[in-house]
């Protein structure tokens, strides 16, 4: 009787335990995470122009941009180390009051400095994430991940016409592939609540972005790369 009571108390205690430590993720867990961020990129921009007799004339400049990124994650444990989850994000770009003239013919930088025409350069990510967690802490739940998907892109900017002192907004529109690598630490403060902070390297490919305005546009369209690094903070949920 005396040895019941002890593995009944044993067993009870080994429950109550389990209940009370288990791992910030395991399989079944339901995470969503929702945050904000700010992305730093190396950017190759290729540019097809119109020009009268001469045909389209092709110019390649290399760049920088940054942007802040607004991600919308959800993740389901599949094991306690696997996760599968998919991602949509919101990246709005920083525009240069000023940019420095180039020659549309070699890409080169001319010294000038020229108003930039740009109005907007927005864009809208869709990953699926494979996620695998390296801790099997109560509270910490780190883990490493790629995300590959698609991305689409607007650009605006206004086309000035200096000899009729006029100008109108074009836009350029497409779509790319999208991948990142990252590592993300989710810290719960409670069974259900946490924040999560997030380091990524993103690379974007847009490989055709056309001009949806008249076929008299400047730009005809263009080709955009941007790879680099993006770091992010949040709220993290768990059910």
């Amino acid at each position: 009787m005396k040895k019941l009571i002890k593995i009944s108390f044993i067993l009870v205690l080994l429950v109550v335990t389990n209940n009370s430590f288990g791992q910030a993720f395991q399989k079944g867990n339901w995470n969503v995470d929702v945050g904000v961020g700010l992305g730093a990129y190396a950017t190759q921009t290729t540019i097809s122009v119109p020009i009268p007799i001469l045909g389209t004339i092709t110019s390649t400049a290399n760049d920088g941009a940054a942007s802040v990124m607004v991600p919308i994650g959800v993740e389901y444990g599949i094991s306690n180390r696997f996760g599968l989850g998919v991602q949509l994000g919101f990246s709005n770009y920083f525009i240069d009051d000023s940019t420095e003239v180039k020659n549309p013919l070699t890409g080169q930088e001319t010294g000038e400095m020229q108003e930039n025409n740009t109005e907007s350069v927005k864009s809208v990510d869709f990953a699926l994430k494979f996620n695998f967690h390296l801790l099997e802490a109560e509270k910490n739940d780190l883990y490493v991940g790629l995300a590959l998907g698609g991305s689409s892109i607007t650009w605006q900017w206004k086309d000035v016409d200096n000899n009729n002192n006029s100008s109108q907004v074009e836009t350029l529109s497409g779509s790319g592939s999208y991948a990142s690598l990252y590592i993300t630490d989710r810290i719960f403060f409670s069974d259900r609540f946490g924040i999560f902070f997030n380091l990524g390297y993103t690379v974007y490919n847009y490989s055709q972005v056309n001009s949806s305005s008249s076929s008299n546009s400047v730009i005809n369209s263009l080709k955009w790369n941007a790879k680099g690094v993006n770091i992010g903070t949040g709220l993290a949920l768990k059910f």
